[in-house]
């Protein structure tokens, strides 16, 4: 057999073993990830994380087979001035942080010059933790992202269910299982004209036209849950939004 021959039976083993694995052989898209949940590392400290301890969750794992995800502490990167171009790619907001007013004005914009975003907010969250109520390292218990869904036009409501458990859902021709998830409401005044959204018959998604950009907002953060990441249709959910976004380039 011809060298050239062995380095193309080469290749095709190696491609094949990429599917089984489930892993893509095409090129990757950005996501740009900014999140208090602890998807990367799991609650790690850097002592454990620098000592080989901490793992990334699955839906962490699931999301590197498609995307180069880079995490953000903040959303500099989407200010004029942040970067020598605008980021490219999508960006998850998962429960994040509280923004500071510079950084809400820096997404709004992001978003009206042409920016996709998939935004992940729990009005209560239950998410088990290591780290008491009132730790910097605890994930945020409720989203703090009103100020945002107010300036264009919607409201997220807190569950009726207080229990932190809930029924299976179909969203999106996709049955989820999640704990205590929130709605969107539209309120009577739109402040930002720009802005349009749209909420789905489950009140769970909220489709949102921002200038040249578009935000798809599910009112749950724990679809990521590792212990439900992977039942019912929750990862197909995230993975197909995300699609969706990217699809729209």
């Amino acid at each position: 057999m011809s060298i050239r021959s062995l380095a193309t039976a080469f290749g095709a083993i190696l491609m094949l073993a990429a599917c089984a694995a489930g892993k893509p052989t095409g090129p990757r898209s950005d996501l740009m990830l900014m999140t208090s949940l602890p998807l990367r590392s799991g609650e790690a400290s850097i002592q454990e994380q620098l000592s080989g301890g901490g793992s990334p969750a699955p839906a962490y794992v699931d999301l590197q087979r498609n995307y180069d995800i880079r995490t953000l502490d903040d959303l500099d990167v989407l200010k004029p001035e942040g970067a020598r171009s605008a980021p490219t790619g999508i960006l998850l907001l998962a429960q994040p942080r509280a923004l500071d007013p510079a950084e809400l004005v820096a997404l709004d914009g992001w978003l009206r010059a042409g920016g996709k975003a998939l935004i992940l907010a729990d009005p209560a969250l239950h998410w088990e933790s290591r780290y008491p109520i009132g730790d910097a390292r605890r994930p945020l218990f409720t989203s703090l992202l009103s100020p945002l869904f107010s300036h264009w036009g919607i409201e997220l409501v807190m569950p009726m269910d207080r229990t932190g458990q809930a029924p299976a859902l179909d969203v999106r021709g996709e049955r989820i299982e999640t704990r205590s998830p929130g709605a969107f409401a539209a309120l009577a005044d739109v402040p930002d004209p720009a802005a349009k959204c749209a909420i789905d018959a489950s009140r769970l998604i909220a489709d949102c036209a921002v200038g040249k950009g578009r935000a798809l907002l599910l009112a749950d953060a724990d679809v990521l849950q590792p212990g439900l990441w992977r039942r019912e249709g929750n990862g197909a959910l995230i993975t197909g939004l995300l699609a969706e976004l990217g699809g729209a380039e």
